[in-house]
């Protein structure tokens, strides 16, 4: 029975430093730290015979562990070491763990930072077409949404948006707003019937309702994003100025987008 209990202890044991070592400590720390839970004070000999720890590495450990929070140390000779209460001590762990996420994500920023400056400078120096290709692809809905916004903060004078979706107003209602409001772009917005039952549309200013789902997105007439498929994630970029006077003639012509009372 006392093999058993011997052995259930060991694993506990092993357990428990297993995690003291996951939140930052050496096995050396979490096995003095173990037994100084179960000792009122110790000195650096005692720890050494009870751990099993030589001589020449207790020191070095001891010595992380007071850095680290974990124990008191009261000076003489020889010193005595005590361990402070486990939620003192766990929580000094915590906090010198977020300290170094912390730390480690800045650097990966700085160097982030550094590699675009590296990456701007090939991309500036090759040559590029003077226009937008016919046709540029984008897919994924983040990207697309991330592109409309671009296109309407860049916008200046006008933009006209025809929404088929809710989820799609909602996502680009903010950036629209604010270019109506801060940089008074004149918006021309057409929205299909779900939208209309759905949306809180008043900040808007004139909303137009068309008469069938169109996904597309003019900014000052020189960009227009085409919402090819929301579902399959696909929207198509151009600079084709041809196509942007179609897009622009389907919102005044009354027969494709008729005003709506929003009142």
């Amino acid at each position: 029975m006392k093999a058993l209990i011997g052995i259930i202890e060991a694993t506990i044991r092993d357990k428990i430093v297993s995690c003291l070592k996951e939140l930052g400590l050496s096995t050396h720390e979490a096995l003095i730290y173990l037994m100084l839970l179960t000792h009122p004070s110790a000195t650096a000999n005692i720890l050494c015979r009870e751990t099993g720890i030589r001589d020449s590495k207790i020191y070095y450990a001891l010595d992380g562990l007071s850095k680290k929070g974990m124990i008191l140390v009261q000076q003489g000779n020889p010193s005595v070491y005590y361990a402070i209460p486990p939620k003192e001590a766990i929580a000094n762990l915590k906090q010198e763990l977020k300290q170094k996420l912390i730390d480690s994500l800045s650097e990966k920023i700085r160097k982030a930072d550094i590699m675009v400056n590296q990456l701007s400078l090939m991309y500036d120096s090759a040559e590029k077409p003077e226009e937008l290709e016919l046709a540029y692809i984008i897919r994924g809905q983040k990207n697309i949404v991330k592109r409309m916004k671009e296109l309407i903060r860049a916008s200046r004078h006008e933009v006209t948006v025809f929404v088929p979706f809710p989820s799609v107003l909602r996502e680009i209602s903010e950036s629209l707003i604010e270019a109506k409001e801060k940089r008074k772009v004149k918006l021309n917005i057409g929205v299909t019937q779900e939208v209309v039952e759905t949306e809180r549309l008043s900040e808007l200013g004139e909303v137009r309702l068309v008469c069938c789902a169109l996904g597309m997105l003019v900014s000052d007439m020189k960009t227009l994003l085409t919402l090819t498929s929301w579902t399959n994630e696909v929207a198509v970029m151009t600079q084709d100025q041809n196509l942007m006077r179609v897009c622009r003639d389907y919102y005044d012509n009354p027969a494709c987008c008729r005003k709506i009372n929003q009142s």
